[in-house]
């Protein structure tokens, strides 16, 4: 997160198997008017990427909160820990172009938290402006006249700025808010706040050209960082090298409520880093025929690597590694970068 003095919203996860309780606040927060109300009024100040036209501001958000419910109900539970989620930023930032498929998304619908901030951007209409943290995702299959073979509906969220809100209400009100103020606030109002929306085409490209640290510094309506780091977490799930998946099992109570609420009971999917190995990321056989005269370290990079019963190419990331022999000097300075094609 930049250091640049502006206020940031804070965000503290919850532990990995808190995860089902967040989406049960998340998804009867979608099924209650407030929610429905404050869409609207996004919808009518024209902010939401995206919403279905010929409605009404009030129509238009039923039937978002209505489909984002939906989404939230059906989902997978994914929890992206600390050191995963710096991977995944870094990841993204340099993920090459490539068609998505129905087969590169984990689960048909998924609700991903991350340990860390995926992105930021600020706030220009804030007053004073402030840095707005993006925490988390949902997806689900999304259909439109513009997209003949389907795609994902992607949301963002943030961490819902609760001592922000009391710090307005002390302006309308000129007192802080009381106790039993707070804790209806926090009954009423949702963990995380919807902050933008996108939809992913399957067979269609997303061209992508950033840099590192450009999660943070894009405009206010630049998404697509954040979307890439999405893309590469889907990715490296499907490289149990690279990461670990562990399934938590909910507890009995935690069970219960969720078949009471009509939610899935489900596991928890932990990600989190495979313990690296010295050589882990170097493909197999790789320079076996070329003669070196020292060693080296190469940063981590995407491969384009061909999948034959697929019939596509796809991003493979290599972990940063060692090359060359290991009876040769090692060279220090620069790191080595390297784009696999």
């Amino acid at each position: 997160m930049p250091d640049d003095g502006l206020y940031v919203t804070s965000w503290t996860p919850p532990e990995p198997r808190g995860l089902p309780g967040l989406r049960a606040a998340m998804a009867r927060y979608m099924s209650s008017q407030h929610a429905i109300d404050h869409s609207a009024r996004t919808v009518a100040m024209g902010k939401g990427a995206l919403f279905p036209a010929g409605r009404t501001a009030v129509q238009a958000a039923q039937i978002l909160c209505r489909n984002e419910h939906q989404r939230l109900a059906d989902a997978t539970l994914y929890y992206v820990a600390a050191d995963m989620t710096e991977l995944a930023v870094a990841a993204g930032e340099s993920l090459p172009d490539f068609h998505l498929e129905p087969e590169d998304v984990p689960s048909p619908t998924g609700f991903v938290v991350f340990a860390e901030p995926i992105g930021s951007y600020v706030a220009s209409d804030a007053d004073p402006p402030e840095r707005i943290p993006i925490v988390a995702a949902s997806w689900g299959p999304f259909t439109a006249a513009h997209l003949p073979r389907g795609g994902v509906w992607v949301t963002h969220y943030a961490p819902t700025d609760f001592p922000a809100i009391e710090r307005m209400a002390l302006q309308r009100t000129g007192r802080p808010m009381r106790e039993h103020e707070r804790v209806r606030l926090r009954a009423g109002t949702g963990p995380l706040t919807w902050d933008n929306e996108t939809v992913l085409g399957y067979g269609g490209d997303l061209e992508a050209s950033f840099t590192p640290g450009d999660s943070h510094i894009g405009a206010e309506d630049a998404i697509a960082p954040w979307i890439q780091t999405l893309r590469a977490t889907w990715l490296l799930m499907a490289q149990p090298k690279i990461l670990e998946v562990e399934d938590l099992p909910q507890d009995r109570a935690a069970a219960r409520r969720a078949r009471r609420d009509g939610l899935p009971s489900g596991p928890v999917r932990l990600l989190h880093l495979r313990r690296a190995t010295r050589d882990q990321g170097a493909p197999d056989g790789e320079g076996a025929a070329r003669a070196y005269t020292c060693r080296w370290m190469v940063r981590g990079h995407w491969r384009q690597q061909w999948y034959p019963t697929r019939g596509v190419h796809r991003p493979l990331w290599i972990n940063p590694h060692l090359k060359g022999p290991d009876d040769k000097p090692l060279r220090t300075g620069d790191t080595v970068h390297i784009l696999d094609r």
